[in-house]
């Protein structure tokens, strides 16, 4: 039995030409540790309004990616921090980009977090090795059951990042918030989260799948031109969900 729609969903990634931007296969396979805090568990979902921050690091290789994420897990509980609901970290399985997929109560909260001399130094030796693109957004749809984030069960994950002018921002989301029931009978789909880039120039697709292979054979199937492709620009992040600094 397919998934549900909430709203209005579209078959994730359909609406764009990505075939013609297959993502590389992956490196070796990573190993995975898991929480010094025990299994914590993130969601995605509308009603709870946070800023949603898209960091993505870009690193010359894994040994890049292990200095990211160990910095990460020398860091306290989300608690410790004001306003962090918690940072989602996922290794790329290309080996050279690791993805932050921070929740906030509010943008001002944040705001606070980055000025502080610990965060800076933090951020000022990882751009010693690392370079970083961050997109501030909200969540504006999910499918039913909207994502959930656990490392009890780290899904194969696919970050889709659509560059777009502002003026053309509100055809793209809606156009993957059309409704498409082929996906509920899509194999290997689990759920997936729009956003709306808050400069207006992203749209973002946080999606989960049970495996490489499905999410591979689901792209290879779509082919048919889009009436965007003129319109946006995108990249694909593919990972797995590693380290979930949560408020426990």
């Amino acid at each position: 039995m397919g998934h549900r729609p909430q709203g209005r969903p579209r078959a994730a990634f359909s609406v764009l030409p990505l075939t013609r931007a297959t993502p590389a296969p992956t490196a070796a396979e990573p190993t995975f540790f898991p929480t010094t805090y025990g299994d914590r568990m993130s969601s995605i979902r509308v009603e709870d309004g946070y800023l949603a921050l898209f960091n993505i690091f870009h690193t010359d290789g894994a040994q890049g990616q292990d200095r990211l994420i160990d910095t990460w897990r020398s860091l306290p509980p989300a608690h410790t921090q004001p306003g962090l609901v918690a940072g989602n970290f996922h290794r790329g399985v290309d080996g050279r980009s690791v993805v932050n997929y921070a929740q906030w109560e509010s943008q001002e909260a944040y705001d606070a977090f980055i000025v502080e001399r610990g965060t800076q130094g933090r951020l000022n030796e990882a751009l010693t090795f690392s370079r970083l693109d961050s997109i501030a957004s909200e969540v504006v749809h999910t499918w039913d059951p909207a994502p959930q984030l656990s490392l009890a069960q780290p899904w194969f994950t696919v970050v889709l990042v659509i560059k777009v002018a502002p003026e053309n921002q509100a055809e793209v989301l809606k156009n993957l918030t059309d409704n498409d029931s082929r996906l509920g009978d899509t194999p290997g789909h689990v759920s997936h989260a729009v956003h709306r880039g808050l400069s207006g120039e992203h749209v973002i697709e946080y999606g989960q799948w049970t495996d490489e292979a499905n999410f591979r054979a689901f792209l290879s199937k779509q082919s048919q031109p889009s009436p965007l492709d003129d319109l946006v620009t995108f990249e694909i992040y593919l990972s797995r969900l590693e380290y979930i600094r949560g408020r426990s």
